[in-house]
């Protein structure tokens, strides 16, 4: 959540009041003992102070930045730490990569040859084969929200920053006190560690760089493969125009007043310039060049009946627990498991991922940053959409393969009532009770 710039604020607002109270009749109070003078003094007073109350005010627009825990969200849509090959977190980008993990699992019976014709077939072709690229995608789609979140955040942090920063250094021109310190975003005076506002889109971008995809390959690469890019990377790019927030010198306490107040101009345009950015780059990333619009993101419903998973491999009869080889008993019951829980299990962790975007939304901040706010709210919606679609598809087949084969009638009484008893020792997804003390047949899992 940042600092609180109300209560780094108000006790500067205060003395602000007080030293520019000194200088003013510093500066117009030439001859105390000449009443005209000090008559004069006492009526510009007047509009002084409504300029400086004017000030005061505008310095306290940039309240509606409190409050707002935008990097919270980054890590629930996706972590730096984040990797395909060990998705352990629980961001939609860890969800996504264990879900394929689960569809993975599927995938092999057919390799195997353990679920073979036409039902495999279109399952494979029509469902298995695209998810892959449909996942990739999704994590794509999870790194741009982390970006942006990322980035808003950082812009937020930065503009109470620099709004602190700007009173400091006024009280400092009407001489209040020593240096303001070094500029938001320098390390030490004179030494930029970071370029102000200009930095910020490209240091999230290389927080979320090194996120991985299938085979521990780049997600940039694997993305690009798809034709596919992020918007953000794209406008991270892009060579920036900051603005610098100095009080401009000036030897009287009305100009520097007047001064400071051009300074929050150049501030409000640094902070308009990174909401553009970033509301260009998640525009980018709807569009149909981007993970959100691209093609891949979504994927066909084969719409499978349970009729079209009965063509099992099928050969061999006889007593699995003396054999291990009944390969009507392993092919039935592995298509069980997978419809079961590995494509239930694919589906919840969709299902969270989906549930997390339907609370990423951010409000409050849409002042200064409407552009950034809208887009990402935009995004969040869009990736909500896309994750339901996928998560139902999941589901929907799940549910078909598990009537396949708790209905395969190629089985003999003993088949039948072998593949009944291993079904029924299965537990169900989400039970992890049951899963602790079930230990699955070696052969269960391809």
């Amino acid at each position: 959540m940042g600092m609180s710039l109300q209560s780094e604020l108000e006790p500067l607002l205060t003395k602000l009041w007080e030293v520019a109270d000194s200088k003013y009749w510093d500066d117009a109070l030439l001859d105390p003992t000449n009443e005209a003078y000090v008559q004069q003094a006492r009526e510009g007073l007047q509009y002084f102070n409504q300029n400086l109350s004017s000030l005061i005010t505008r310095f306290r627009e940039y309240y509606s930045l409190d409050g707002h825990d935008i990097d919270s969200l980054v890590d629930r849509v996706a972590s730096e730490s984040d990797r395909w090959e060990s998705p352990t977190g629980n961001s939609t980008y860890s969800l996504i990569a264990r879900a394929a993990g689960e569809v993975d699992e599927v995938e092999k019976l057919i390799h195997l040859g353990h679920w073979q014709g036409g039902g495999a077939d279109s399952f494979y072709h029509n469902f298995l084969d695209p998810f892959k690229n449909t996942a990739i995608t999704h994590c794509g789609c999870s790194r741009e929200m982390a970006i942006g979140a990322k980035s808003l955040a950082g812009g937020v942090e930065r503009a109470k920053e620099s709004v602190v920063w700007i009173c400091k250094d006024l009280i400092s021109r009407l001489g209040g006190g020593g240096s303001p310190g070094p500029l938001p975003g320098e390390k030490e005076e004179g030494f930029k560690e970071h370029a102000g506002f200009v930095a910020i889109l490209a240091d999230a971008v290389a927080l979320f760089r090194a996120l991985t995809a299938p085979e521990s390959a780049a997600l940039d690469i694997a993305l690009a493969a798809l034709g596919t890019g992020g918007g953000l990377i794209a406008e991270s790019k892009t060579p920036g125009h900051e603005q610098h927030i100095s009080v401009d010198p000036s030897v009287s306490a009305s100009s520097s007043v007047m001064n400071a107040g051009l300074s929050l101009d150049r501030l409000n345009m640094n902070i308009e310039e990174l909401d553009e950015t970033i509301g260009r780059g998640l525009d980018r990333g709807l569009s149909s060049a981007g993970p959100f619009g691209s093609t891949f993101a979504s994927i066909k419903n084969p719409h499978l009946q349970p009729s079209a998973y009965r063509q099992l491999k099928g050969r061999g009869l006889g007593n699995p627990a003396e054999e291990k080889e009944d390969i009507v008993v392993v092919d039935v019951v592995q298509l069980y498991y997978a419809g079961f829980r590995a494509l239930p299990a694919a589906a919840q962790e969709y299902d969270s991922a989906a549930r997390i975007c339907s609370d990423a939304h951010i409000d409050g901040v849409q002042n200064q940053f409407p552009n950034a706010v809208r887009t990402f709210n935009e995004a969040a919606e869009t990736f909500h959409e896309l994750l339901t679609s996928v998560r139902d598809e999941i589901a929907e087949s799940g549910t078909a393969i598990v009537s396949a084969a708790t209905t395969y009638g190629s089985a003999d009484q003993y088949e039948s009532e072998q593949i009944r008893n291993l079904e029924n020792d299965i537990p169900s997804p989400g039970s992890f009770t049951g899963a602790d003390h079930y230990t699955p047949p070696e052969w269960l899992i391809p």
